[in-house]
Parts: structure tokens; C-alpha cells; sequence
């Protein structure tokens, strides 16, 4: 008689099948790797504008003193990293994905990454005053990142298409490829650029706007509305770690899709505070890692507080301190929580309680919304990144709200397991007290 796949089963097979999809998806890929490759210049420039706008007015009037500036005059001297580097985020996100894609793509990296600059500034309106030109730095800022994202996979595309083709200058065979492959490259990029040179014509002859404004309008803030809703983080969240209980790495599959939107979000606060203003932006990039992930750092705790087995108090010893750094690798193959049916609610839900207690925290007010000045590490351990990301000491306090309410949705569970461990060594221990007594005898 054929056995019947449990639920389960079933429910691995299908998210595997998904997850190898999406993993393999060359353009999330290129995404997750242009995103991992701004994420340095974000921690950065984060540094500089924690002291800049450090919140404790004690510390500003010491620096004030002791630099003889007015506080505005030395917090825009360390602003000048997010300016350089936040500040053109869009621009380093379309060098950053272009590149990533060519390579995938198997063209012209160095090429298709120039085009796409070029498409990218044809589409950046040119301001003007007493007949000088300028770009606007709004229009090369994280606000930007979509449409470097749209860009870049355009300009990928349409360029692979026409090299594909054989389109191209041909060179004699002797010519070195340092010196032939510019030259292949003029019709691909004619072409990329012929293109959005078009669509520039076309935006300014129906509405006079930027190509930033109307893509915003059509694609922008609708994903900006989804991934930045209660609803929209909390099914990302629980996707995330339905993958992960299955032994997929959901962070890398969804990270790919929703960090992009959750920069943008995290840009429209860092502004706002550093204009004196309230930022209002629940969910951010800050929101995602300092507390959509109190989580599965609640069956650590569990286990130190209740454990009576002795494989569970050898964990303890071994998964405790590296989660202090957020490193939840020792706890997911140790316990483990993957694949472990016991777990399953608790694995699922214990992120979703984290966001929705912080999420109405920050609803009601009872804690400032992330600033967005400070996006620190996804390392960084708790307490101290819910101070530094909402700048008071009632983001430190949230998180500690989110640990008592994880660590009780999962003691019943850790209690259950930890109670079959103990009779389950119980049972191995009298067996081989049995066998002992067994060899004495003979």
C-alpha cells in the first residue's frame, strides 16, 4: 500500500519547489546582490550621522564646546558621508545591480553598467540656473532605488537581446578584446540609450514630471503601501519562516524582494529627522531587523529557564552567546528547530507577536518611530539597537517587551519537548545500566 505524504511533506515539497525557483531567479539574485553591496555605505553613514544627531542634548553641547562650531555647522561636516553616500544610493544600487546582472547574463559587464548610467541620467531631470546645469541630488538618493532596479534589468535585457542576435561592430579576429569589445558595445547601447532617451521625450510631453515621480506613482507607492503595512510585514515574516523551517534560507529568498522597499522607507526618515522633523514610517529597514525578529531567541531563554534534559542544557551553553550577536544558526541545527513538528506554531508565530507588540508601540506612540538616521547591524544586540535605531531608551525597552512575550509563547513548547528528552535519556540510561548489570552476570 503506497503511504500517504503528510501534511507537512507536502507543504516542504511545494515551498522547495518555490524556493528553487526564487533562488535561481537570476533578477532577485541581482537585486539581493546590489542591495548586499549598498549595505556598507548604509552602516557607514549611519556612524556619522548617530554622532551628528546623537540623542542625548548632553553630548551635542559637549561637541559644541569643545569644537568651537555651531552644532548645525559641525553636524553638516559629518553629514557629508551620507551625502556622499546615501545621499546618490540610487545611483550606487544601479551600478551595483547592473554589474551583478551582466555577469549572470554573460555580457559586457563594464558596458552594460556605463549604459545604464546613461539610461538612468537620461531619465534625472536637468535643472538649470543663470545657464548653469545641475542635477538634483533627490534624484540620485535611496528614493531612487526602484527605478535603478528598473532600469538596470531593462538595460541588461534589452542588451543581451541585441548581442544575442549578433548584432554588433565586428572586429577583426587580431584586435585585442580590451579594445574590441567598446566598440561591439556601440549598437546594444545605441540602442538601450535610443530607448529611454524615447521615454524621456514621452514623460515630458505628457506630464512635464520625472521619470522618479511617475514611476513612484504607478509602482512605487503601491509597493511601498504593501510592504509597509502590519499585514504586508507580517505574511513576509511568516513566509520567511515558513521557508526557514524547512531548512530553506528564507531571509536570503525574501531580503531580495522587500529590502529595496524597506530602504526606501528608511531614507524617508533618516530625511525627516535630519530636518528636525517626526519621521512616520512604522516599517523600515530598522523595523525589519531590530524588531520584526525577536523571535526564535525566545526558545534560548525558554531553555535556560526550564531545562532539565541534558542535551538541552548543553545547548544552552553553545547557542546562548552567539544569539546575543543575533547568530541563530547553533540554536536552528542544535535543538533543532527545523523540521521539528513540536516547534512549528511557535517558530511561525513567536516574529509575528514581535511586530505586532512593536507595531502598535510605535502606533500609539508609546515609542518614537525609527529615526532612520541609524541602520546598524543586523548583529547588533538587542537593547542596544533599540536605542540607537529610535533614538530613546523606550526602543530598548520594547525589545525587552518582545522577549518576555516570545520567551512566553515558547515555554509551553520547550517545556513539552524538554519532557520527552528527559524520559527519552531516562530510558537510554536504564537500558545501558541493564546491559552493564547484563555483562557483570556473564
Amino acid at each position: 500500500m503506497e503511504k500517504k505524504n503528510s501534511f507537512f511533506d507536502t507543504l516542504s515539497n511545494g515551498l522547495g519547489k518555490v524556493s528553487v525557483k526564487l533562488s535561481g531567479n537570476i533578477y532577485i539574485n541581482a537585486i539581493k546582490d546590489g542591495m548586499l553591496a549598498y549595505m556598507p555605505f548604509a552602516f557607514i553613514a549611519s556612524i556619522f550621522l548617530i554622532i551628528a544627531f546623537f540623542p542625548i542634548p548632553a553630548f551635542t553641547d559637549f561637541i559644541t564646546n569643545i569644537t568651537g562650531l555651531e552644532t548645525a555647522v559641525w553636524q553638516g561636516k559629518l553629514a557629508l558621508v551620507n551625502d556622499a553616500s546615501l545621499g546618490i544610493g540610487g545611483l550606487l544600487v544601479l551600478l551595483s545591480i547592473s554589474r551583478s546582472l551582466a555577469d549572470k547574463l554573460k555580457i559586457n559587464g563594464m558596458q552594460v553598467t556605463l549604459t545604464a548610467v546613461v539610461a538612468f541620467m537620461l531619465l534625472v531631470p536637468f535643472g538649470s540656473q543663470e545657464s548653469v546645469k545641475f542635477i538634483d541630488v533627490t534624484y540620485l538618493g535611496a528614493q531612487t532605488i526602484f527605478l535603478s532596479i528598473l532600469i538596470s534589468i531593462v538595460t541588461a535585457k534589452v542588451y543581451q537581446f541585441i548581442d544575442s542576435k549578433g548584432i554588433k561592430i565586428k572586429m577583426p579576429a587580431a584586435v585585442p578584446p580590451a579594445v574590441s569589445a567598446p566598440f561591439e558595445s556601440i549598437i546594444p547601447s545605441f540602442v538601450v540609450i535610443t530607448i529611454f532617451w524615447v521615454l524621456r521625450l514621452v514623460i515630458d510631453a505628457l506630464s512635464g514630471g520625472s521619470a522618479l515621480a511617475v514611476f513612484n506613482s504607478v509602482l512605487g507607492m503601491p509597493l511601498q503601501a504593501v510592504g509597509g503595512s502590519l499585514p504586508g510585514v507580517i505574511i513576509v515574516k511568516m513566509f520567511s519562516q515558513l521557508l526557514w523551517f524547512f531548512g530553506i534560507h528564507g531571509d536570503s529568498i525574501v531580503n531580495g524582494v522587500m529590502t529595496p522597499i524597506f530602504q526606501v522607507l528608511q531614507d524617508a526618515n533618516k530625511t525627516v529627522s535630519m530636518a528636525g522633523g517626526v519621521p512616520t514610517n512604522i516599517i523600515c529597514q530598522s523595523f525589519w531587523d531590530s524588531f520584526a525578529s525577536i523571535g526564535i531567541i525566545g526558545s534560548i531563554i525558554a531553555i535556560v529557564l526550564i531545562a532539565k534534559s541534558k542535551r538541552y542544557k548543553e545547548m544552552k551553553k553553545i547557542a546562548g552567546v552567539p544569539y546575543i550577536f543575533n547568530v541563530g544558526e547553533p540554536t536552528l541545527f542544535g535543538i533543532p528547530l527545523m523540521m521539528n513538528v513540536i516547534y512549528f506554531i511557535p517558530f511561525i508565530l513567536s516574529n509575528v507577536a514581535s511586530i505586532v507588540i512593536s507595531y502598535i508601540a510605535f502606533a500609539l506612540n508609546l515609542v518614537p518611530v525609527c529615526t532612520g538616521l541609524a541602520q546598524v547591524p543586523w548583529t547588533t544586540p538587542l537593547i542596544i539597537s533599540g536605542y540607537l535605531t529610535t533614538g530613546s531608551i523606550a526602543g530598548s525597552i520594547l525589545q525587552i517587551v518582545c522577549l518576555i512575550a516570545v520567551v512566553l509563547i515558547w515555554l509551553p513548547f520547550v517545556k513539552v519537548a524538554d519532557n520527552q528528552l528527559v524520559k527519552e535519556e531516562a530510558e537510554i540510561e536504564l537500558k545501558n545500566q541493564t546491559g552493564e548489570t547484563h555483562k557483570e552476570v556473564e
